[in-house]
């Protein structure tokens, strides 16, 4: 769910030369088991963006079922020089 949440905020144009860094988890929640052979299907929505702080909301479902979901913090950092 962090990842998917990574790609949402990176895919916005004036974040693109930035870096996500994971920050924190909070209200994550395991429903149930995802099994080899399930079709996992992400869901991922901004709840805060500022300028280098936000918040993240993700769900992963199977078959229509919640089998996880919890808010991520994050920062966006500068890339370094090379």
């Amino acid at each position: 769910m962090a990842q998917i949440g990574a790609v949402l905020v990176l895919a916005k144009p004036e974040n693109r030369s930035r870096l996500i860094y994971f920050m924190g988890i909070d209200r994550v929640r395991y429903r149930r088991p995802v099994l080899a052979g399930d079709c996992l299907e992400l869901e991922g929505s901004v709840l805060r963006l500022r300028h280098k702080m936000g918040t993240l909301q993700g769900v992963a479902r199977v078959n229509g079922q919640i089998v996880g979901e919890g808010r991520m913090t994050f920062a966006l950092g500068d890339k370094p020089e090379a």
